[in-house]
């Protein structure tokens, strides 16, 4: 069985993925590359636990959001956003990846668009996917929530007279 970093190395070497930590925060805090790595991470240890294909899983992970928004193309963000799993399987497919990894990556959307994720792998895509959005949403909110306190607590200037760090 090989090491998470052996499995998406040559990933990491293109330039067109390295592109996606330029892109601005994807969800909530982080960019579409600390998204994409979360999210490999999580699936390839996922699929080790409950011996699926953690090569697969890596891959697909890392691969599952490798689109640029083309807003003439979708009228909104969102539309790009529900539609990006044809953009990231498309891609996935020119660099050579495999069915399991393609399929992986085209059901990661399962609840937006048709064909649930028939394998385990595209099922650990799928939570990994929503598992790290979910806690970069958490973290996100708890930062705002800390500052609201801090604005409630001490006033505008948050940093003078502190008695506790939050």
């Amino acid at each position: 069985m090989g090491r998470f970093d052996d499995y998406i190395a040559d990933l990491l070497l293109n330039a067109d993925i390295q592109r996606l930590a330029r892109r601005g925060a994807h969800h909530f805090s982080i960019n579409r590359l600390e998204h994409s790595l979360a999210a490999a991470k999580l699936s390839y240890v996922v699929a080790r636990f409950i011996n699926a294909d953690a090569r697969v899983c890596a891959r697909a992970g890392m691969l599952h959001d490798w689109f640029f928004e083309n807003r003439d193309e979708h009228q909104n963000r969102a539309g790009a956003n529900i539609h990006h799993y044809k953009i990231s399987a498309a891609n996935a497919r020119g660099i050579g990846e495999s069915e399991a990894v393609i399929r992986a990556i085209e059901t990661h959307m399962w609840l937006y668009v048709r064909g649930k994720p028939r394998s385990k792998e595209a099922w650990i895509i799928w939570m990994a996917d929503n598992v790290v959005w979910l806690t970069d949403g958490a973290w996100s909110f708890a930062r705002y929530c800390k500052k609201k306190a801090r604005h409630f607590i001490y006033g505008h200037s948050t940093h003078q007279h502190e008695p506790y760090a939050f």
